[in-house]
């Protein structure tokens, strides 16, 4: 891993802009539902910084996959998890499949 993406990917995003990132991901999320998740023990890990809540990139990025199953071509076939290249990736991750 390249020392700029790991910089990348190791990024503090506050509340707004996790929320902003999640939902550019796909997964639509407020601010308000991340601080309902931290109260409830529930979502992406979340850390304080001078008392304001910051989401590691990277963590954002590995929920958003845990939200993720594998397509079924009917609503009968069971669940199964994604695999990697059904996964969303961020739109300028240099190892999108874009690239």
């Amino acid at each position: 891993m390249s020392s700029i993406q790991q910089q990348r990917t190791n990024r503090l995003l506050t509340r707004q802009q996790a929320a902003k990132f999640l939902t550019e991901l796909g997964l639509i999320m407020s601010t308000q539902t991340l601080a309902r998740f931290f109260c409830e023990k529930k979502g992406p890990p979340c850390m304080t910084v001078a008392r304001r809540a910051m989401y590691k990139e990277a963590d954002l990025v590995e929920y958003m996959h845990e939200q993720c199953n594998a397509p079924r071509k009917s609503s009968s076939e069971p669940l199964r998890p994604a695999a990697a290249e059904d996964l969303p990736m961020p739109a300028n991750d240099p190892h999108s499949r874009g690239h």
